[in-house]
This record gives structure tokens, sequence and C-alpha cells, in this order.
């Protein structure tokens, strides 16, 4: 993985904030830095380390860095911490983490910091924790993080070898407009993710960081978006005889999980179908509910579906719906998921 120049202003940024209001002495030791996640035996990258000194006493930090954190992320986020502590407390550095977010890291006990000066470290005796600082403006992500690029970037992911075919067939998997897919495909080769190999050759780099980016992207960016609504049933176990070729639909999150994996029992309903669903409402007694058990989402892909995974969307939506939830048993399943069906995609270039 490579640190981004934006993701080493973001740590030095909120290092000089935590200097500045502190009087600590706090500097980056390392960047990425390669580790290994025991429970899985795969490697990874840390961010960075950084270093603290208090007292005489030295605190080491390994660093996940992110731009915006939002609740739909949180879960992710708090995965990626756990997973860096190795050796060293993990700690999370962000441009802006707001009141209610810091509040939740703190009853998790997840360290952070950010450049507007916002910080909780619990170290004892070092304890800091500030809140309520904001920035003069919030940023947008990047355009190939938005909704129409993050389809792309998904049928990208999903099909490997893609994106050496015509940009009119991407498209077409993406199921956006073909300008889109110029736009995106020079974007991705401007941030490194697309290399050119040869006469009409192209081939997709840094893969895993760019599943990771798409992972904390998709919740806020375009599964809001896609979102038909919540519902409810009368019978709670309706989805085990539902006949989804109706809607043109395939489960996601957790039934998907249950399926694929039989290690985890749904209490989260989540249908990815096309437009329009009145019939599958009708005919499975679906009622509209705002706090409902059910999720129907708008499919955003028009790839064909891998045999293997029958009434299934594709393994990396799983999950990241999963992801996307926070919960802890999810986040797990999730884990049996990437190591299962992802990691040998995505194998670090």
């Amino acid at each position: 993985m490579i640190i981004e120049s934006k993701e080493k202003r973001i740590l030095n940024d909120a290092l000089g904030e935590l200097r500045k209001n502190t009087g600590l002495v706090a500097e980056v030791v390392d960047f990425e830095v390669k580790a290994l996640d025991n429970a899985l035996n795969v490697q990874y990258y840390k961010d960075a380390v950084v270093k603290i000194e208090w007292n005489d006493l030295d605190y080491y930090f390994a660093v996940e860095i992110k731009n915006i954190v939002t609740r739909a992320i949180l879960g992710v986020v708090i995965h990626q911490i756990h997973r860096l502590q190795q050796n060293e407390k993990g700690m999370l550095v962000a441009k802006y983490i707001n009141p209610q977010i810091a509040d939740e890291l703190k009853k998790m006990d997840v360290s952070f910091i950010d450049t507007v000066g916002n910080a909780y470290i619990n170290e004892p005796p070092l304890y800091i924790y500030l809140k309520g600082n904001r920035p003069e403006k919030i940023d947008q992500p990047a355009r190939t993080f938005r909704p129409t690029g993050l389809q792309v970037i998904f049928a990208l992911l999903c099909n490997p070898g893609l994106e050496n075919k015509p940009y009119r067939d991407i498209a077409n998997k993406a199921d956006v407009a073909l300008g889109t897919v110029v736009e995106i495909m020079d974007d991705l080769k401007k941030t490194g993710y697309l290399i050119d190999t040869g006469v009409r050759r192209r081939q997709l780099v840094r893969k895993k960081d760019l599943l990771n980016k798409w992972v904390t992207a998709y919740p806020e960016q375009l599964q809001r978006k896609k979102m038909i609504g919540r519902f409810k049933a009368d019978n709670q176990y309706w989805w085990e005889n539902a006949n989804l070729k109706e809607a043109d639909a395939l489960w996601g999150g957790e039934v998907a999980a249950n399926i694929l994996t039989e290690y985890l029992k749904p209490q989260i309903i989540t249908v990815y179908a096309k437009r329009p669903i009145a019939r599958f409402l009708l005919k499975n007694k679906l009622i509209k509910d705002e706090n409902g058990d059910i999720e129907i989402l708008e499919r955003f892909w028009e790839f064909g579906q891998d045999p293997l995974y029958n009434n299934l969307v594709p393994p990396l939506l799983i999950y990241t719906d999963l992801m996307a939830t926070g919960d802890t048993r999810n986040i797990e399943t999730a884990r049996i998921i990437y190591e299962k069906e992802l990691s040998k995609y995505f194998r670090e270039d």
C-alpha cells in the first residue's frame, strides 16, 4: 500500500494539533509498516507508527488514517483499529471526528486524534479527551468514491481483468454512462490504482487498498442512495421460501452470510432487487416500516451471477454489508468471508 501525500498531511496536521493543545512530544516513527494478522496469517500494512512522549514515558501507536469518519463506517474503522493492536495500541487519525463519533470511540476505548484538535488517549497515567472542535468546512470525497465511481470500482473488483475490456463493456457492467467510465478510469490512473502495461493493456493495482477505500465509502455514498426502503413481515421466516427471481433479486448482508458460511443467524434481512418491487412486496406480505428488520436496496450492477453464489450478491458486497453494520458478530463473519472468498484476489501487490 502507498500512503498518499494527503494522508501524510492529515497525520502531520493532527499531530501538530495534539502538540499545540497538550504540550506533548509527538512524532511519526515510520510510514507503511508491514504487519501480520496472526489470527488469519495474512499480511497487511499499518499506515504509520507514532510515538508520544510524556513524563519520560514513550507510548507507541499503530495508526489508521481516515479522511472522514461517519457512523455508517464506524464498524469498519474499529475493526481496522483492533487489527493493528499486535505490538502497539491502535490509534485512529482523521481529518475530523464529530462529537457523537468521539463519544462512541471513547466508549470503546479507541484512541484518536484529528486535524482540528479533537483527541482521546487513555494510557494511564496519560489521559486526554478533547472534543467539540469543528473544522471550517468538511471536504467531499473525490469523484472516484462518489456513487457512480463506486459502481465502476465495484464492477472492476468483482470481475478480474475487466479493466482491459472496452470502456463500453465496463459501463454496461457497472450500470453507468460511458462518460463516467472514461472519467473514473482516468482518475484511477492519476491516483495510481490503474497502470498501462502495453498496447491497449491495463492493470488494476493496489487492489487491497482500493477495496478498503470502497468498503469505507460505500455505506455513506452508495448504500444510502440505493436504499428503496425498510419493511417488516408477519412471518419472520418468510425469506426462507421467498422467490427472488420475480424481482430479479439477490440476498445480501446477514442472509447471504448465513447461506455462505452457516455461521450467522440473520437478524436483518437484506435484499438487492430491480425495480419495480410491488409484486415482490405483495407476494411476501411485506409492509413499509421505517423500523422494520427488512431492507431492500436497488441493484447497481449488471454483470452475471457466479453459479457458486446462487441467489447471493457478490462476496465483496456481502463482506461490505456486514462491515457497515458495526456489529461484532457481523464483523467476525466478514473476516471469515474475506479469508475464504476474497483474500486470494486482494493479496498485496
